[in-house]
């Protein structure tokens, strides 16, 4: 990363999506993973008097489905986690294949704990924890959690996600700083706002909607076009074909280089700057965690 520090978002949703994932190097099956979940991202369902909800995740298998909260804020998620029960579970045929009749176990995933009254919760900052799973109903889902607690999650293979939905603008450009260090390598063709899109999202691209994407794309545009404007008008361009991509005064230099490594920090985190030498020293984390 050109950044020191993951985001907290960030570093929240890469680690729980690794628990629906499995690894042979280290040996790890995520809890999620070994009961066959599948899941979707922010997609809308409906409770049964029409009423609209969002989860950041649903996920469903063939012993039950699960609504996943991801949130690093210090207040109690209760009224939210409450609001998910009422989905009404005949939505789930609209995006995987195992449908149930029951209610859902709702979760909240966090890096810290915070009473979020009475759900499961887990924690996974750097060491899988596992709370109050007492309220969960799926018993293979308790079974699957109870085998995964005290697992070192950063010891797995780092998932390159660097965006997700709920961003907010300040967010989207810190998510966005590699990518757009891309668009300056030898040969690059440039990228379009759903590339830049689809590549921040990673393995989420395919879980999360179109309407979803779209958003996206909104909140890209307007932080490229700042970009652009006020931080590298000389070096970035957009063009009519709609591909971000390097100017043709741009050339391949370790000076040039530094200037747009430092414009891109004074955009994502103002007052951070750093020189093109300490980013590649290796006292700067390139890959922190």
């Amino acid at each position: 990363m050109y950044l020191p520090e993951l985001d907290d978002r960030i570093a929240l949703w890469r680690n729980t999506i690794q628990l629906f994932h499995r690894y042979n190097r280290p040996d790890f099956v995520g809890p999620f993973n070994a009961i066959g979940l599948s899941y979707v991202v922010e997609r809308p369902f409906l409770t049964k008097q029409g009423e609209e909800r969002k989860p950041d995740i649903v996920a469903s298998g063939e012993s039950g489905w699960i609504i996943l909260e991801l949130t690093t804020t210090p207040g109690s998620k209760k009224p939210n986690l409450d609001r998910y029960k009422a989905i009404d579970p005949r939505y789930l045929n609209q995006y995987v294949s195992n449908i149930h009749d029951s209610t859902p176990d709702v979760l909240s995933s966090r890096l810290s704990f915070v009473d979020d009254g009475p759900y499961c919760q887990i924690i996974v900052k750097d060491i899988l924890r596992v709370e109050k799973e007492e309220y969960l109903n799926n018993q293979d889902l308790k079974d699957a959690l109870d085998q995964a607690k005290g697992a070192d999650l950063r010891k797995l293979p780092e998932i390159p996600v660097s965006i997700v939905p709920e961003m907010k603008p300040e967010e989207i450009c810190r998510g966005l700083v590699d990518i757009v260090m891309q668009l300056f390598e030898p040969n690059s063709d440039g990228k379009t706002s759903i590339q830049l899109v689809e590549v921040g999202l990673e393995r989420l691209s395919d879980k999360v909607g179109v309407t979803e994407k779209h958003s996206l794309m909104d909140k890209v545009n307007n932080v490229m076009e700042d970009l652009i404007k006020n931080h590298l008008p000389e070096y970035l361009e957009l063009t009519k074909g709609g591909k971000y991509k390097a100017t043709e005064k741009f050339k391949q230099h370790h000076k040039t280089m530094g200037h747009i490594a430092s414009r891109l920090r004074d955009w994502a985190a103002p007052g951070a700057q750093k020189t093109w030498d300490d980013i590649r020293s290796p006292s700067f984390p390139i890959n922190p965690k």
